[in-house]
């Protein structure tokens, strides 16, 4: 066996555990991520040179790319009139939060396992960026409070390069690089990253907006492509210039989720599977690192540190960056709780791994712990909380949202009038060949407008109006040859 098949091969089999792990994970009650890890875990059992091909250098590069396309994927479900109903308390809890949060579980961490102060505040870090994804996904098909929900996507957006900065510092004091060491460069530095991702993430998405507006792609596949290049420009371009190249990916994806565009569920679904897919990769990897005859050990520091994340260190940094806001009692709590693990603090604790810090590995297990504890504790509960504190509301679900923005965007509005004599009068809307993608919406009689039915019988003088996919208005025309068919008129 080659070794392109074998390695296909292994994919294959991944891929569909995952698969079956998450569509499974519903109806067992157990979050996806811990059958990730599990599965992880098993083949680094089965074949332990996976190690070797699988370095931590490795690992971190193809962790930080699925990163930025989990981030790239909120984006595009976040447009910019969202961020601007959430953006001070989004931000506070971003800034002021993650700090707070990673000083308690610095502490937390130093107390339990005894590590040095900078191993410690690496774990405090890690442990500090959450993930709006698993919230939503652990809330099912109930919709919450609109600027809550907000609040909770700008925020796990926001708080990874956050997260992130204050990682790249921590690794830097670990290698003594004497910058780290000076306030107002590490302040320097800070401003220079979120600056660069701020105006790369911004330039990238205009562009994508106008390519979008501006194309006219013969194949509907093809407008993902064009994303996913936007997506990868922005992050690589950060990158490459020193900036936060996970707060340029999701300003690209907010920015473009704001644009009309063509086929844009076709868009939206792509994105999700490619998110499904990374986020399966990522957990895998994490379980290849992870060792299990070793989680005796940490078992009871993991717990208390899980314990330390989800009741002390999350609560106290909401409450404490969300005093100046508008928000009730409730909001602030289910904030706290909503505050779920998911990708992030793998791919950073895998920065500590790379860097060999002293303790890495009892880190690696720890974060393990508080992933999976806050999936399992804090996500099987999320939604009964939610409901607890009625912050649930009676919205139509994402999926109905989506058709009527496709409805909006890839659809116009033709009007018809049936002429005196004209060979469809008499006829029933059923008996007209309207081409696909077509929907007689309204029927305007008399000053009147009619909902028509399939049995409505068109009369002389009526109005049609219908909504049509641009390449089906020469069919119209040719249906309606001998009426008068008016100019298509793109939807408010």
């Amino acid at each position: 066996m080659t070794g392109v098949s074998f390695v296909s091969i292994v994919v294959a089999v991944v891929l569909l555990s995952g698969v079956f792990i998450a569509s499974a994970h519903s109806r067992l009650g157990l979050p996806a991520m811990v059958g990730f890890v599990a599965l992880g875990c098993a083949i680094a059992v089965l074949d332990p040179d996976v190690m070797t091909a699988i370095s931590p250098d490795v690992a971190t590069n193809l962790s930080s790319l699925a990163l930025a396309m989990i981030l790239f994927d909120g984006g595009l479900h976040t447009t910019p009139n969202r961020v601007r109903r959430a953006f001070w308390p989004a931000m506070s809890l971003a800034t002021l939060g993650v700090l707070a949060q990673s000083a308690i579980m610095t502490a937390l961490a130093h107390a339990v396992l005894r590590l040095p102060w900078l191993s410690s505040a690496m774990l405090g870090v890690a442990a500090s960026s959450t993930d709006a994804a698993s919230v939503f996904s652990a809330l099912g098909n109930t919709s919450l409070k609109a600027r809550l929900a907000d609040v909770l996507e700008v925020e796990s957006g926001t708080n990874d390069p956050m997260t992130f900065f204050l990682m790249t510092v921590l690794i830097d004091l670990a290698r003594g690089d004497p910058r780290a060491f000076r306030p107002l460069e590490v302040a320097l530095l800070f401003a220079a990253q979120m600056g660069i991702g701020l105006g790369v993430g911004l330039a990238v998405g205009y562009l994508g907006r106008r390519l979008l507006a501006a194309a006219r792609l013969d194949a509907p596949g093809l407008y993902p492509a064009v994303t996913l290049a936007m997506a990868l420009l922005s992050f690589g371009v950060a990158q490459s210039m020193s900036g936060s190249g996970f707060l340029a990916v999701y300003l690209t994806g907010v920015w473009m989720a704001g644009a009309r565009m063509r086929e844009r569920l076709t868009v939206l679904r792509f994105h999700e599977g490619l998110a499904w897919i990374v986020q399966i990769v990522m957990f895998v990897v994490l379980g290849f690192f992870l060792v299990p005859r070793d989680f005796a050990d940490v078992a009871v520091p993991g717990v208390l540190l899980a314990c330390g994340a989800i009741f002390v260190a999350r609560p106290a940094a909401v409450w404490l960056s969300t005093l100046l806001t508008r928000m009730s009692a409730e909001e602030r709590w289910f904030i706290a709780w909503a505050g779920l693990r998911g990708a992030a603090p793998i791919v950073l604790i895998l920065f500590a791994v790379e860097a060999h810090v002293q303790g890495y590995i009892a880190l690696v297990e720890v974060v393990f712990f508080v992933v999976i504890a806050s999936a399992l504790v804090q996500g099987t509960t999320v939604e009964r909380i939610a409901e607890t504190f009625a912050l649930i509301e009676t919205t139509p679900t994402e999926s109905v949202c989506e058709l009527l923005a496709v409805a909006r965007e890839a659809a116009v509005m033709v009007p018809i009038e049936v002429r005196p004599g004209s060979p469809r009068a008499g006829k029933r809307l059923r008996d007209l060949a309207f081409p696909p993608d077509t929907l007689c919406y309204a029927v305007v009689r008399g000053g009147k407008a009619i909902v028509p039915r399939g049995s409505t019988r068109i009369r002389a003088g009526d109005h049609l109006l219908v909504l049509a996919d641009e390449g089906a208005i020469p069919e119209l025309e040719h249906l309606f040859r001998e009426d008068q068919v008016g100019h298509a008129e793109a939807l408010p």
